[in-house]
């Protein structure tokens, strides 16, 4: 599939609700939000999101694998719940960009 520019523009309008979202979850968690989580947050969803355009599901399975081992070592339950509800947001939004993408473009 060929990603258009409204497919470019899907994108960074979730990404805009998405800031808001994480700025919400982080004051529920009470963490902060810095610029580089933000960014890289914005990354792994571009990532997920290209992966789904370009129908390449063996993506899926090697951002878990990044995902997975990024984490081995954190033994904090709130971070670790922070982290599960924090990923599991980025994924249902990448999720709802493509089927947006789906049924009007």
């Amino acid at each position: 599939m060929e990603i258009k520019l409204e497919h470019i523009a899907v994108f960074v309008i979730g990404e805009l609700i998405a800031l808001v979202l994480f700025f919400l979850i982080t004051k529920m968690f009470q963490r902060g939000l810095t610029l580089s989580s933000v960014l890289r947050g914005a990354l792994e969803r571009l990532f997920l999101y290209i992966i789904l355009m370009v129908d390449l599901p063996q993506g899926l399975a090697f951002f878990g694998a990044l995902k997975i081992a990024t984490r081995l070592k954190d033994d904090d339950k709130i971070s670790n719940d922070y982290f599960l509800a924090g990923n599991l947001v980025s994924v249902l939004m990448v999720i709802g960009y493509y089927l947006i993408c789906q049924q009007y473009f």
